[in-house]
């Protein structure tokens, strides 16, 4: 019997581990931009939030910082139209 309880014990440790979620460096946010150039999309990453939901959360108030210091290839009069928050680099995608 009590082979049996050391068993399960170690089946559902096992279980656990294996839906543990894995550490994501940060998010990345795909910014969507309108302006007069062909730039249509700016990236920029956050390590210090970890999930889609805090990103999608908070990234509003965040926004017109990001917008005042765009790079100097993007046009000033650029402006955001949308964004969507990922774990994965949108850049890397296929």
């Amino acid at each position: 019997m009590r082979h049996i309880a050391i068993y399960g014990f170690i089946a559902s440790a096992l279980v656990l581990a294996g839906c543990k979620q894995k550490e994501v460096p940060g998010v990345y946010v795909e910014i969507t931009l309108k302006n007069d150039t062909d730039i249509d999309k700016y990236v920029v990453f956050n390590p210090n939030i970890k999930t889609i939901e805090e990103c999608e959360a908070t990234f509003a108030g965040s926004l017109p910082a990001i917008m005042a210091k765009l790079p100097e290839a993007i046009p000033k009069n650029s402006t955001a139209t949308g964004w969507k928050c990922s774990l994965e680099d949108p850049a890397k995608k296929k």
